[in-house]
Protein backbone atom coordinates (compact mmCIF):
# COMPACT_ATOMS: atom_id res chain seq x y z
CA UNK A 1 0.00 0.00 0.00
CA UNK A 2 1.31 3.59 -0.88
CA UNK A 3 2.41 5.63 1.31
CA UNK A 4 -0.27 8.13 0.88
CA UNK A 5 -2.86 6.04 1.06
CA UNK A 6 -1.86 4.96 4.48
CA UNK A 7 -1.54 8.03 5.63
CA UNK A 8 -4.66 9.29 4.45
CA UNK A 9 -6.16 6.34 6.51
CA UNK A 10 -4.51 7.27 9.42
CA UNK A 11 -5.97 11.05 9.09
CA UNK A 12 -9.69 9.59 8.54
CA UNK A 13 -8.93 7.03 11.10
CA UNK A 14 -8.24 10.13 13.98
CA UNK A 15 -11.03 12.07 12.71
CA UNK A 16 -13.65 9.16 12.82
CA UNK A 17 -12.35 8.67 16.92
CA UNK A 18 -13.05 12.61 17.40
CA UNK A 19 -16.78 11.94 15.72
CA UNK A 20 -16.94 8.83 17.91
CA UNK A 21 -15.38 10.42 20.94
CA UNK A 22 -18.36 14.05 20.32
CA UNK A 23 -21.21 11.48 19.08
CA UNK A 24 -20.58 9.63 22.92
CA UNK A 25 -20.24 12.89 24.71
CA UNK A 26 -23.65 13.98 23.60
CA UNK A 27 -25.87 11.16 23.84
CA UNK A 28 -24.40 10.78 27.47
CA UNK A 29 -24.60 14.43 28.37
CA UNK A 30 -28.10 14.22 30.28
CA UNK A 31 -27.67 10.70 32.22
CA UNK A 32 -26.07 10.50 36.00
CA UNK A 33 -23.06 9.67 35.19
CA UNK A 34 -22.12 11.18 31.91
CA UNK A 35 -18.24 11.23 31.70
CA UNK A 36 -17.83 7.61 32.60
CA UNK A 37 -20.51 6.59 30.64
CA UNK A 38 -19.08 9.39 27.72
CA UNK A 39 -15.62 7.39 28.04
CA UNK A 40 -16.84 3.98 28.25
CA UNK A 41 -19.06 3.88 25.44
CA UNK A 42 -15.97 6.39 23.32
CA UNK A 43 -13.52 3.60 24.43
CA UNK A 44 -16.05 1.02 22.85
CA UNK A 45 -16.81 2.70 19.91
CA UNK A 46 -12.83 3.44 19.67
CA UNK A 47 -12.01 0.00 19.71
CA UNK A 48 -14.57 -0.70 16.64
CA UNK A 49 -12.70 1.99 14.79
CA UNK A 50 -9.77 0.06 15.12
CA UNK A 51 -11.37 -3.14 13.83
CA UNK A 52 -12.65 -1.62 10.64
CA UNK A 53 -9.52 0.14 9.68
CA UNK A 54 -7.44 -3.24 10.78
CA UNK A 55 -9.95 -5.42 8.23
CA UNK A 56 -9.91 -2.96 5.77
CA UNK A 57 -6.13 -2.96 6.26
CA UNK A 58 -6.20 -6.64 6.28
CA UNK A 59 -3.90 -6.78 9.58
CA UNK A 60 -3.86 -8.82 12.38
CA UNK A 61 -4.32 -6.97 15.69
CA UNK A 62 -1.26 -7.57 17.12
CA UNK A 63 0.25 -5.86 14.13
CA UNK A 64 -0.96 -3.17 15.86
CA UNK A 65 -0.06 -3.73 19.30
CA UNK A 66 -3.24 -5.46 19.98
CA UNK A 67 -2.76 -8.98 20.31
CA UNK A 68 -3.08 -10.16 23.84
CA UNK A 69 -0.60 -12.92 25.35
CA UNK A 70 0.28 -14.76 28.60
CA UNK A 71 2.59 -10.96 29.18
CA UNK A 72 -0.50 -8.97 28.97
CA UNK A 73 -1.96 -8.83 32.34
CA UNK A 74 1.49 -8.54 33.48
CA UNK A 75 2.67 -5.85 31.78
CA UNK A 76 -0.39 -3.65 32.34
CA UNK A 77 -0.33 -4.84 35.92
CA UNK A 78 3.61 -3.36 35.76
CA UNK A 79 2.36 -0.26 34.32
CA UNK A 80 -0.12 0.39 37.12
CA UNK A 81 2.46 -0.38 39.74
CA UNK A 82 5.34 2.30 37.74
CA UNK A 83 2.36 5.00 37.10
CA UNK A 84 1.40 4.71 40.93
CA UNK A 85 5.02 4.76 41.90
CA UNK A 86 5.67 7.69 39.62
CA UNK A 87 3.14 10.06 40.76
CA UNK A 88 4.41 9.25 44.75
CA UNK A 89 7.79 10.05 43.49
CA UNK A 90 6.44 13.62 42.02
CA UNK A 91 4.13 14.07 45.62
CA UNK A 92 7.72 13.47 47.25
CA UNK A 93 9.64 16.26 45.57
CA UNK A 94 6.82 18.43 45.74
CA UNK A 95 6.05 18.11 49.32
CA UNK A 96 9.47 18.66 50.27
CA UNK A 97 10.66 21.29 48.08
CA UNK A 98 7.30 23.41 48.18
CA UNK A 99 4.61 24.70 50.53
CA UNK A 100 2.60 21.74 49.88
CA UNK A 101 0.71 19.59 51.98
CA UNK A 102 -2.20 16.86 51.56
CA UNK A 103 -4.97 15.97 54.18
CA UNK A 104 -6.98 12.70 53.95
CA UNK A 105 -10.63 13.80 52.49
CA UNK A 106 -13.16 13.40 55.95
CA UNK A 107 -15.58 11.58 54.15
CA UNK A 108 -14.87 8.76 51.11
CA UNK A 109 -17.88 8.03 49.18
CA UNK A 110 -17.01 4.12 47.90
CA UNK A 111 -19.72 4.98 44.90
CA UNK A 112 -17.93 7.86 43.56
CA UNK A 113 -13.97 6.14 44.11
CA UNK A 114 -15.64 3.10 41.72
CA UNK A 115 -16.64 5.55 39.65
CA UNK A 116 -13.29 7.38 38.96
CA UNK A 117 -11.80 4.08 38.69
CA UNK A 118 -13.75 3.32 36.03
CA UNK A 119 -13.38 6.81 34.44
CA UNK A 120 -9.88 6.49 34.13
CA UNK A 121 -9.10 3.03 33.24
CA UNK A 122 -11.65 4.35 29.97
CA UNK A 123 -9.91 7.57 29.50
CA UNK A 124 -6.57 5.42 29.00
CA UNK A 125 -8.10 2.69 27.07
CA UNK A 126 -9.66 5.23 24.81
CA UNK A 127 -6.33 7.35 24.13
CA UNK A 128 -4.43 4.06 23.81
CA UNK A 129 -6.36 2.88 21.55
CA UNK A 130 -7.05 5.85 18.92
CA UNK A 131 -3.29 7.09 19.60
CA UNK A 132 -1.27 4.02 19.83
CA UNK A 133 -2.85 1.30 17.74
CA UNK A 134 -3.87 1.52 14.44
CA UNK A 135 -2.68 5.06 14.29
CA UNK A 136 1.24 4.89 15.23
CA UNK A 137 1.69 1.45 14.17
CA UNK A 138 0.56 2.44 10.79
CA UNK A 139 2.48 5.18 10.40
CA UNK A 140 5.32 3.19 11.60
CA UNK A 141 4.76 0.78 9.01
CA UNK A 142 4.95 3.29 5.88
CA UNK A 143 6.84 6.28 7.82
CA UNK A 144 9.46 5.12 9.93
CA UNK A 145 9.47 4.96 13.47
CA UNK A 146 11.01 8.62 14.18
CA UNK A 147 8.57 10.25 12.23
CA UNK A 148 5.61 8.17 13.01
CA UNK A 149 6.33 8.88 16.83
CA UNK A 150 7.15 12.52 16.40
CA UNK A 151 3.04 12.94 14.69
CA UNK A 152 1.67 10.98 17.01
CA UNK A 153 3.34 12.95 19.70
CA UNK A 154 2.13 16.20 18.54
CA UNK A 155 -1.32 15.33 17.54
CA UNK A 156 -2.03 14.17 21.64
CA UNK A 157 -0.28 17.17 22.31
CA UNK A 158 -2.60 19.17 20.13
CA UNK A 159 -6.00 17.25 21.13
CA UNK A 160 -4.90 18.74 24.40
CA UNK A 161 -4.44 21.58 23.83
CA UNK A 162 -7.81 21.81 21.76
CA UNK A 163 -9.90 20.74 25.39
CA UNK A 164 -8.92 23.22 27.45
CA UNK A 165 -5.11 22.65 28.61
CA UNK A 166 -2.87 25.34 28.89
CA UNK A 167 -0.08 25.22 26.54
CA UNK A 168 3.00 24.79 28.86
CA UNK A 169 0.60 21.87 30.11
CA UNK A 170 -0.32 20.48 26.76
CA UNK A 171 3.33 19.96 25.37
CA UNK A 172 5.27 19.50 28.61
CA UNK A 173 2.92 17.54 30.21
CA UNK A 174 1.01 15.68 27.67
CA UNK A 175 3.94 15.60 25.37
CA UNK A 176 6.13 13.48 28.23
CA UNK A 177 2.98 11.94 28.63
CA UNK A 178 3.09 10.79 24.53
CA UNK A 179 6.91 9.87 24.81
CA UNK A 180 6.55 7.75 27.80
CA UNK A 181 3.29 5.98 26.34
CA UNK A 182 4.48 5.42 23.07
CA UNK A 183 7.35 4.40 24.06
CA UNK A 184 5.85 1.70 26.49
CA UNK A 185 3.80 0.43 23.18
CA UNK A 186 7.27 0.45 20.60
CA UNK A 187 9.10 -1.87 23.39
CA UNK A 188 6.77 -4.10 23.62
CA UNK A 189 4.73 -3.99 20.76
CA UNK A 190 1.39 -4.32 22.84
CA UNK A 191 -0.73 -1.44 24.36
CA UNK A 192 -0.97 -3.02 27.69
CA UNK A 193 1.98 -1.55 29.44
CA UNK A 194 0.80 1.79 28.78
CA UNK A 195 -2.76 1.53 29.40
CA UNK A 196 -1.18 0.49 33.20
CA UNK A 197 0.69 2.98 33.10
CA UNK A 198 -1.55 5.80 32.05
CA UNK A 199 -4.51 3.93 34.21
CA UNK A 200 -2.12 4.18 36.66
CA UNK A 201 -1.28 7.36 36.64
CA UNK A 202 -4.85 9.44 35.70
CA UNK A 203 -5.72 7.41 39.20
CA UNK A 204 -3.59 8.21 41.51
CA UNK A 205 -3.17 11.45 40.57
CA UNK A 206 -7.24 11.94 40.89
CA UNK A 207 -6.82 10.06 44.61
CA UNK A 208 -4.09 12.69 45.66
CA UNK A 209 -6.55 15.78 45.01
CA UNK A 210 -4.67 17.05 41.79
CA UNK A 211 -7.92 16.74 39.55
CA UNK A 212 -9.66 19.52 41.15
CA UNK A 213 -9.77 18.39 45.00
CA UNK A 214 -12.44 15.78 44.26
CA UNK A 215 -9.98 12.47 45.22
CA UNK A 216 -9.26 10.71 48.29
CA UNK A 217 -7.20 13.92 50.08
CA UNK A 218 -6.97 17.62 49.19
CA UNK A 219 -3.91 19.31 48.14
CA UNK A 220 -3.03 22.45 50.07
CA UNK A 221 -0.69 25.23 48.95
CA UNK A 222 0.20 27.67 51.56
CA UNK A 223 -1.09 31.55 50.46
CA UNK A 224 1.48 33.53 48.36
CA UNK A 225 3.76 30.59 47.37
CA UNK A 226 1.46 29.43 44.56
CA UNK A 227 3.36 30.50 41.61
CA UNK A 228 6.75 28.82 42.84
CA UNK A 229 4.96 25.50 44.00
CA UNK A 230 3.15 25.24 40.34
CA UNK A 231 7.11 25.68 39.06
CA UNK A 232 8.62 22.90 41.34
CA UNK A 233 5.32 20.45 40.58
CA UNK A 234 6.04 20.63 36.48
CA UNK A 235 9.98 20.32 37.46
CA UNK A 236 8.96 17.57 39.75
CA UNK A 237 6.41 15.98 36.92
CA UNK A 238 9.35 16.28 34.64
CA UNK A 239 11.57 14.22 36.57
CA UNK A 240 9.64 11.41 37.32
CA UNK A 241 8.41 11.22 33.72
CA UNK A 242 11.98 10.94 32.43
CA UNK A 243 12.50 8.52 34.84
CA UNK A 244 9.41 6.20 33.72
CA UNK A 245 10.94 6.84 30.19
CA UNK A 246 14.24 5.38 31.65
CA UNK A 247 12.93 2.68 33.15
CA UNK A 248 10.55 1.47 30.24
CA UNK A 249 13.43 1.61 27.78
CA UNK A 250 16.18 -0.38 30.16
CA UNK A 251 13.43 -3.33 31.90
CA UNK A 252 10.57 -3.42 28.55
CA UNK A 253 11.74 -6.09 26.16
CA UNK A 254 13.31 -5.27 23.16
CA UNK A 255 11.19 -4.78 20.13
CA UNK A 256 11.24 -3.00 16.71
CA UNK A 257 11.88 0.76 17.12
CA UNK A 258 13.41 0.77 13.44
CA UNK A 259 12.56 -0.56 10.30
CA UNK A 260 10.73 -3.35 10.07
CA UNK A 261 8.60 -5.36 12.91
CA UNK A 262 11.41 -7.80 13.67
CA UNK A 263 14.38 -5.73 14.25
CA UNK A 264 15.43 -4.53 17.76
CA UNK A 265 15.87 -1.25 19.33
CA UNK A 266 19.43 -0.35 19.38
Amino acid sequence: MKREMVFLKVILFYFASLVVFAFAAGITKQTMFPDLLSLSLATFLSLGLVYLFKAWDKISFSQIGLGFNKKSVLNFSAGLCLGIVMVGLMVIILTNFAEVSFKKQAFIDTKLLAIHILLYFFVACREELVFRTYFLWRLKDKLGTVVAFSIMVLVFILEHLFTGFTLKAAVLGSGLGAVLFGLAVLRTRNIALSIGLHFGWNLTHWALGFKNSTGLWVESVAKGSEHQSENIAFIAYTIVMLLGILIVYMLSKKTSFQGNNSSPID
